[in-house]
């Protein structure tokens, strides 16, 4: 197979190197011409690979390295990140690599010769709620969604403003840090938040013409499949004032999202949103709230709702002023341990596989042969990268790795593994999540073929039942 000279695809895609045969070519091994592996490695969001999805990400990033650099030449990585700290820390961890960043830090923070702050720009207005004097947080959710609403269509224009004027405020977009509050929020949408804007209209005396009439909510989280979201996307770019019979066709009311709204939606016309509790990390709030405002003809207005029951939010409403003024310098900094214990015991073992597969050209798992020449350099290269990444664990990682060779030499399995119907024979792996065959028990290895759930599960079960007599 020929190599594509472009590959386009996500992290995740790593686990499936030790499963995939065919996912040799990209790094050139196996074809029938000599290719050269990738010399190009371009990340988009590095922030993003950080926590426990970053840390097996550089676990597999050892292998990743040895083969693009089989041939003495290790790749140029060019990433992009933002809102990071500690970038040169998680370059280390990630890539085994130091860090050189552009444009380069200047003498003056508002112009770095590629970028300049506009200070004439409208920019972003934060606002936050904490309403102590409210019954209840939902009260208080309740009482300024409503007005948020309302507000949008009844205010007057100003003159010589159309009603296109309204259109970035017209789409509330909401923000939650977990599925559970925003569920509850959803069921506000529905049912509280029309009554309340009913008051709104009658204590105000609006006319029938500024009644506003919600439309279901839309949602948008991981609970959405990949071929909803375009459509999703497509429909948050219909602009205010446009009336159709069909939910589809006309200006969403209000979004609701989680951090998948963070990367990636670049929707110009959003200027109004609503944050339901202060986020986890401060890079996550500063990441969701830029999704408002991006544009000079919709200056953003960002509105915090804190829960007057969490310590957390009420720190922050307290200290509301100068967290704002300066929130990029609270931005944590990134945890990134790829050769920590957990890491090790979950992925080595694949490392391994991936690269007596590809780089030592391991066709069959029972032809393993622990004292080559090639599975001795790639066990060396596993050692130096974590001596100089983490020498700390290098101990737990040198027992670990002999363990592991140890286990496939006696072993010697006819099969590396497979999805779907267990093998008869033997194999080497088995689908991490999987029950593997009882008496496979001790030498298949369970291995992971995602990254997306990289968190240690519990799980119950029944073990004993007691009858009761009368």
């Amino acid at each position: 197979a020929t190599p594509p000279t472009l590959v386009i695809g996500t992290v995740d895609k790593f686990a499936m190197l030790a499963w995939r045969e065919p996912s040799k070519s990209l790094f050139g091994v196996g074809t029938d011409v000599d290719h050269d592996p990738p010399d190009l490695i371009i990340q988009d969001e590095l922030h993003l690979i950080s926590g426990p999805l970053g840390s097996v990400v550089g676990m597999y990033e050892t292998a990743i390295d040895l083969l693009c650099s089989r041939k003495g030449r290790r790749p140029k990585i060019v990433a992009s990140t933002a809102t990071i700290r500690r970038a040169w820390h998680q370059c280390r961890s990630l890539y085994n690599r130091e860090a050189s960043q552009f444009p380069p830090q200047g003498l003056d923070i508002s112009d770095s010769f590629f970028s300049r702050e506009n200070t004439s720009a409208i920019g972003r207005l934060y606002a936050g709620v904490f309403a102590s004097a409210s019954p209840s947080f939902v009260t208080a959710m309740v009482r300024v969604l409503g007005g948020l609403f309302q507000s949008c269509s009844s205010l007057p224009l100003p003159d010589g403003a159309t009603e296109g004027t309204r259109d970035p405020y017209w789409t509330v977009l909401q923000y939650f840090s977990s599925l559970r509050e925003l569920g509850h929020a959803a069921t506000l949408i529905e049912a509280d938040v029309p009554e309340y804007m009913r008051s709104i209209q009658y204590r105000a005396n609006l006319p029938k013409e500024e009644y506003r009439y919600l439309w279901s909510p839309v949602e948008m989280t991981s609970r959405r499949t990949a071929d909803e979201i375009p459509g999703i996307l497509e429909q948050l770019e219909v602009r205010h004032p446009k009336q159709s019979d069909d939910p589809r066709d006309r200006p969403i009311d209000t979004l609701l999202a989680t951090n998948m709204i963070s990367v990636g939606v670049d929707v110009d016309r959003l200027g109004l949103m609503v944050v339901v509790g202060q986020p986890k990390t401060t890079s996550e709030y500063i990441q969701a709230s830029s999704r408002v405002g991006r544009t000079q003809a919709a200056p953003g207005l960002v509105i915090t709702m804190y829960n007057t029951g969490k310590p957390r939010d009420r720190s922050h409403y307290e200290h509301f002023r100068a967290y704002h003024d300066s929130f990029y310098r609270h931005v944590e900094p990134t945890s990134v341990t790829p050769f920590s214990l957990p890491v090790i015991e979950r992925a080595l073992h694949a490392v391994l596989v991936v690269m007596a597969r590809h780089f030592a050209e391991l066709d069959d798992p029972s032809l393993f042969d622990n004292d080559s020449a090639p599975v001795a350099e790639l066990v060396a290269f596993i050692k130096d990268r974590c001596s100089q990444v983490d020498p700390e664990h290098v101990q737990y990682l040198t027992e670990k790795l002999d363990s592991r060779l140890a286990e496939w030499s006696s072993v010697l399995p006819s099969e590396w593994g497979r999805f779907g119907k267990p093998p008869e024979a033997r194999p080497l792996m088995f689908p991490a999540g999987s029950d593997p065959l009882p008496e496979w028990s001790g030498s298949a290895w369970a291995t992971p073929t995602s990254m997306r759930n990289v968190d240690v599960e519990c799980e119950a079960r029944v073990i004993s039942s007691y009858s009761v007599s009368d």
